[in-house]
């Protein structure tokens, strides 16, 4: 039987090797969270490259701690992230939000190195000339493809959170008088950043690779703290301000805090610098992996929050519209199934089965014809080639035609027809006359053609369909050859 599950809040961190978790719960005892590794190229530089792979090992995550998320809120990678500290006229925001002003001046007075930027921001200083935004920038593209995979896990709201938020939580809950200006050195596999924060507020980040030892790892640290902090107090607060606090957050599973207290902290003796663990002894005794810390610190401090909710505003089509679409697309579908299969399937089986009606019906037709149709009866071969031979005899038969009576009438003295011979295959009769001389022969070709030469439409008189040609054969006989229509 499937267990129920009850909607909770999450907070994830992805990194480019793995992914952790934690729950809010009432009970921080029994809160789930976890770590595992995601697939090597699944995610790099914080952009997601094999979505299908991420969202498999999430939905086995989730599975595994029969977790269905109400609301997920994203940790923000700081190589993912920008901050700039904008400076905006009151001249030249007029009527408009500062939200307005800044997204008007995208691609103007504002550049950022992203194709999609996503930008919120919070008020630091304003007075009747001039408002100091601290803008925050991501990329659209990468919060958008994080989104779909949240979709794609059902969660009902998605939020985001950068760095700065929780470690400063877990800051606050250390400490009982919080620095107004402290910097934050933050160790992720193979990469450090550093963020200086002014009340709770960041205004600064830098992020730099590193892959070596702890000893190459705090030489290049304390480098960089030194020129940001010079930077800070003479560039930026023109020798006003300075920073005296460092902290530092280990989140690389390489690096020991012990090696980091050894080297780096003593480095930085002259910043105050401290090593801050995440652990709360009084109400969470359990050691967290280091990619679930972050997670954890934003449920840490929410009830006495100093900064501003994160708000990067995605242009997300709403989920009713995207279900609308799909239910068109499977409509369309269905519709073209039936114009283009169904539809004529059924009107060739209309015809197949049209046709197999008339086939047996004239099959009927058939059967019946042969029943009623007597049998031909087996005839002998030798009567065959009797038939056949009476046939031959039968066509060389001279007829007597009414033709050749009427020739006979033309015979007379001089000229007789001693014999003759009708072929009617042929239309020919012939005759073999007998005079007294070729003189009278001629003379009755010459009488018969005038007699009965065709003249318009043959008739019984008239038949002859060309002049009769001769033979001579003896000086007294003749043998003709008539045509006949």
């Amino acid at each position: 039987m499937r267990m129920f599950k009850k909607r909770s809040d999450i907070a994830i961190f992805f990194t480019d090797e793995r992914v952790g978790f934690f729950q809010r719960h009432a009970f921080l005892e029994q809160a789930a969270y976890q770590s595992i590794p995601l697939e090597k190229g699944s995610i790099e530089n914080g952009y997601i490259k094999e979505p299908e792979r991420v969202l498999e090992t999430l939905q086995k995550l989730f599975e595994t701690y029969n977790i269905q998320p109400r609301t997920i809120t994203l940790l923000i990678h700081d190589q993912n992230l920008l901050i700039r500290d904008v400076k905006i006229k009151r001249d030249d925001l007029g009527k408009k939000t500062i939200e307005q002003y800044m997204n008007e001046q995208m691609g103007k007075t504002l550049h950022f190195p992203y194709p999609e930027p996503v930008v919120t921001h919070f008020v630091r200083e304003e007075n009747e000339e001039l408002i100091r935004v601290i803008a925050l920038i991501t990329d659209g593209h990468l919060l958008h493809a994080y989104h779909d995979l949240f979709d794609h896990l059902n969660a009902k709201e998605v939020k985001y959170e950068i760095s700065a938020i929780p470690f400063f939580n877990v800051y606050q809950n250390k400490v009982s008088q919080l620095d107004d200006i402290v910097m934050f050195v933050n160790l992720y596999q193979g990469m450090f950043s550093i963020q200086i924060l002014e009340k709770g507020f960041p205004i600064f980040n830098l992020i730099e690779e590193n892959d070596g030892a702890v000893e190459e790892y705090a030489l290049m640290i304390e480098n960089y703290v030194e020129r940001i902090a010079n930077y800070y107090r003479f560039n930026l607060r023109k020798g006003k301000q300075t920073i005296s606090k460092v902290l530092v957050f280990n989140m690389n599973d390489d690096v020991e805090d012990q090696d980091l207290s050894k080297v780096l902290i003593k480095k930085l003796s002259s910043y105050k610098a401290q090593l801050c663990d995440f652990h709360v002894e009084e109400t969470f005794q359990k050691a967290l992996p280091k990619t679930c810390k972050l997670p954890y610190a934003i449920f840490l401090g929410e009830s006495y929050r100093l900064q501003h909710n994160i708000d990067f505003k995605l242009q997300r089509v709403p989920k009713n519209r995207i279900l609308g679409h799909k239910l068109m697309v499977v409509s369309f579908a269905i519709v073209a199934l039936m114009l283009l299969v169904y539809i004529p399937y059924y009107a060739m089986t209309e015809e197949i089965k049209l046709q197999q009606n008339r086939n047996n019906a004239l099959q009927m037709q058939l059967d019946m014809l042969i029943q009623e149709t007597p049998a031909n009866p087996i005839i002998p071969t030798d009567q065959l080639n009797y038939n056949t031979a009476y046939q031959y005899i039968q066509g060389q038969i001279s007829v007597f035609t009414p033709m050749v009576s009427q020739l006979m009438l033309t015979q007379n003295a001089d000229v007789t027809i001693t014999s003759y011979q009708v072929n009617p295959g042929s239309k020919r009769i012939i005759l073999v006359l007998q005079g007294t001389n070729q003189d009278v022969l001629y003379e009755y070709l010459l009488e018969i053609y005038e007699r009965h030469g065709v003249v318009g439409e043959a008739t019984l008189e008239r038949f002859m369909v060309s002049q009769p040609t001769f033979r001579i054969t003896t000086p007294q006989t003749m043998e003709v050859t008539i045509i006949y229509a």
